[in-house]
Parts: C-alpha cells; sequence; structure tokens
C-alpha cells in the first residue's frame, strides 16, 4: 500500500509559552463520535486507516470506524459507509506510544476523493494525540453515529485528532513526495477549507504523485516547542511512511525568529546547517530524492510577532540560503519566488496573508510551481519574479 494522506502530531501543550498561545488545544472524547474530513489522490479499490496515540498517556480504545464518501459538512453520502476493522473486529486498544493499522477495505478511490473518517470514542484516553491546524473543519456528536448520514447539532473542530493517514493500494511506480516542514507547509495563511495548502497545490501540478503533509505550524528544525523538533521526527514522519520516494525539507524559520520571541539566544547559523545537513544525509541513505527548499522573507514580522523580525536573523537567513544554494542539487528557490524585489527581506504584497510570514493562496500557488519545477526538473530552480 501507498501512503496518499497523512498528518504530523504533536502532544498537548508542553510549555507555558505554548499553552499560552496555542489557538487550538488538544481534547479527549468520552461516548463520542468523531467525524474527520480529508482529501486523498489516486486511484484504488482498497484502504487502510490509521490511527495513532503516539503522545498518550494511556492507551486509547475506539470502539468502531467507518470510512465514507464525504458529501457536505457533516454529512456522508448514503450508501458508501463502510465499516473499517482491525485484526478482524471492530475496535481497536491502541497503547500509549503506538499506532494502529487497520485491515484493508475495499473501497474505491479515483483521481480527488473526499473522505470522511468516523471514530467512536466510548471511553475517555486523555488529551488526544493530534494536529492543530486541519484547516478542515471536523464535527463531534455525543453517542455512537459512526454509520448516521448526517450529525445534527454538531460540534465543530478545528484540530485533527488520532487520525493519522490513509493508505491506498495504488499501482508500483506512483510517486509519494513528504512535504516535511513548519507553518508554511501546514498552510497557515491559506483559506480554511479549500485545500490550497501548498502541499495540496503541489499534488495537482505531478501526475501520478501523491503529496503527503508533514507540516507542522510552529516546529523547528533544532528544538522543540510546537511539536518535536524536525531532526528528531524526521525518520518517523518521513522514512517510515510507506512509499515514500522524495521529501521536501522546508524548516528553519522558526529556529530564526522564535528565540526573539521567547527571550532566547540567537539561533547561529551553523547549527542550522548541521541539522539540514543531517536530515539530507538520512534521506539520501534512504534513497530518497530530496528537495531543500530556501528560508523565506519575514521582515516586518514584528507588528504581528514581536522579536520574530530582527537584523541578526535575517543575517541567519541569508547565511543559511547562501549555503543551501551552494550545497544542494535539487533546491526550491522560495526565497526568490515569495519576496518583493524592492525589499528582498520582505514577502510579496500580493503573497502576503497579512502577518509578513506566511503566503495567502497566491504565495501558496507560487510556493506549489516552484516545489514542482524543482522535483520534475532536478536541478536548480527559482521563482519568477
Amino acid at each position: 500500500m501507498t501512503t496518499t494522506w497523512t498528518a504530523a502530531f504533536r502532544s498537548a501543550p508542553v510549555s507555558p509559552y505554548e499553552s499560552m498561545t496555542l489557538i487550538h488545544p488538544s481534547r479527549a472524547f468520552r461516548d463520542q463520535t468523531l467525524r474527520q474530513v480529508v482529501r486523498v489522490r489516486g486511484a484504488g479499490d482498497r484502504l487502510r486507516i490509521r490511527l495513532s496515540n503516539q503522545y498518550g498517556k494511556q492507551p486509547l480504545t475506539i470502539a468502531r470506524t467507518s470510512v465514507a464518501t464525504h458529501d457536505t459538512q457533516s454529512s456522508i453520502t448514503a450508501g458508501t459507509d463502510t465499516a473499517v476493522t482491525f485484526g478482524g473486529t471492530a475496535h481497536v486498544t491502541i497503547d500509549a506510544g503506538a499506532e494502529a493499522v487497520s485491515d484493508p477495505v475495499g473501497f474505491v478511490t479515483a483521481g480527488e476523493s473526499d473522505l470522511a473518517v468516523s471514530t467512536y470514542h466510548a471511553s475517555d484516553a486523555g488529551p488526544a494525540t493530534y494536529h492543530p491546524f486541519a484547516l478542515q473543519t471536523g464535527y463531534v456528536v455525543a453517542g455512537d453515529a459512526v454509520s448516521r448520514t448526517r450529525l445534527t447539532a454538531a460540534e465543530e473542530v478545528e484540530s485533527r485528532f488520532h487520525l493519522g493517514g490513509i493508505d491506498i493500494e495504488a499501482p508500483e511506480g506512483r510517486q509519494v513526495v513528504a512535504a516535511f516542514g513548519d507553518s508554511l507547509t501546514d498552510g497557515v495563511g491559506t483559506a480554511h477549507g479549500t485545500h490550497h495548502r501548498f502541499p495540496d497545490l503541489l499534488a495537482g501540478e505531478l501526475a501520478d504523485t501523491s503529496v503527503l503533509n508533514l507540516g507542522i505550524a510552529g516546529n523547528r528544525l533544532l528544538s522543540d516547542v510546537f511539536g518535536e523538533r524536525g531532526i528528531a521526527r524526521f525518520e518517523r514522519d518521513v522514512l517510515a511512511a510507506p512509499g515514500v520516494t522524495h521529501v521536501v525539507v522546508e524548516l528553519g524559520l522558526n529556529d530564526i525568529g522564535i528565540p526573539g520571541m521567547l527571550g532566547l539566544p540567537a539561533v547561529p547559523a551553523d547549527e542550522l546547517i548541521d541539522g539540514l545537513g543531517s536530515i539530507t544525509r538520512q534521506a539520501a541513505r534512504a534513497g530518497l530524492t530530496t528537495v531543500v527548499a530556501t528560508l523565506t522573507p519575514f521582515g516586518g514580522a514584528n507588528g504581528v510577532s514581536p522579536g520574530f523580525d530582527s537584523p541578526e536573523g535575517e543575517r541567519t537567513r541569508q547565511h543559511v540560503n547562501k549555503w543551501i544554494r551552494a550545497h544542494f542539487d535539487v533546491v526550491a528557490d522560495l526565497d526568490h519566488a515569495l519576496r518583493d524585489p524592492a525589499a528582498p527581506a520582505v514577502l510579496r504584497s500580493d503573497y502576503d496573508s497579512g502577518d509578513h510570514i506566511h503566503p495567502n493562496d497566491a504565495g501558496a500557488e507560487a510556493m506549489a510551481d516552484v516545489v514542482a519545477r524543482a522535483i520534475l526538473s532536478d536541478r536548480p530552480v527559482r521563482g519568477l519574479l
């Protein structure tokens, strides 16, 4: 099976700063059904579901799981509800720190499909392993409503809980690109519910290719706070994903900006370079084609994120970008694609979501175009000014 959709997880807040700034906190579920909508790409007639208790503190029991074609809002298309089993049974108990992979189930997907995965949580297992910025509304109702076509009076949630991935039985030779990054990969700044993150758009530009979004908002290359640091999670999130052939590495910006927000010492450029080198060496040993992205502009970000932008940080960004351009064969020059030609430390105004860090929908399209051309050309590419 080939992974066609996945999520990178994090735990409940682990620091006072994280708790203070968290927009979408984790939560627990008890005698509730959770319905989550995902978009998968790829044709197949069988799939399997992966559920995660990676950061759980106690065993997680899911009493019932199903997959269906999504209709609108909390509704599924009548007649498509399909039971998902684990080792031949409806219920599954997942130990703390573990993942469960379902039995393959017959379910036809073609091209681009919006699926709804419904899980019934009979008992409280504590704060869920989750992904804060789903940019796709999920739905929660009381009781076992897994097979109900429409969830009436549902509570809406904006995070992804426990749903780790969907694998499709795809033909041999299909490319799988892992987009490994921070909030720019996660899609922060793009329109909610529109699948306009750059990995979504990248999948539309590459034929016979699945693109996995392994971005975590706030994630850093070298330090934990918003999710495990990149050098720690790379093996689990990328190398262990079934069928991965390429990886796009977009990390390091938060290592530069977040210390200023927290009043911590700046991270030297050489440490970022060492971290990127470590990840790309792991990818090379695994036989993956690696695309390394340059770090994007953040000039003016202090108005929204005080302390993120500093002259020292800009010098570090330029130093790391110079090394990336000189060191790697396949580079996606996001800096060149997104910067204002008249003020290279600043995002282009028509690509700026408003916080001077995160690209909007148009910026995400520019990112996808640059990364697609890097993958297709196997040589360094620059964005169009």
